[in-house]
């Protein structure tokens, strides 16, 4: 387990980069665009997970987007 919801994972998935960093900014420049209060939500969560992950430990997770 990875520490991350599905949904979560799947939000992951749709920017498909193993750079921790650069998920964190493509999700923080997605929010303006965002109207759903529960997806702004969302990515709010994935991205303070991210912030307590390293570098390293990202690299290492397989995220594989779920059905």
């Amino acid at each position: 387990m990875n520490g991350f919801t599905v949904e979560e994972s799947n939000l992951i998935c749709i920017y498909a980069s193993k750079n921790r960093k650069k998920v964190m900014g493509d999700i923080t420049r997605a929010l303006p665009y965002i109207d759903d209060v529960d997806m702004i939500e969302l990515s709010l969560q994935v991205v303070d997970k991210l912030k307590a992950l390293s570098d390293e430990e990202f690299a290492a997770m397989n995220f594989e987007m779920a059905e």
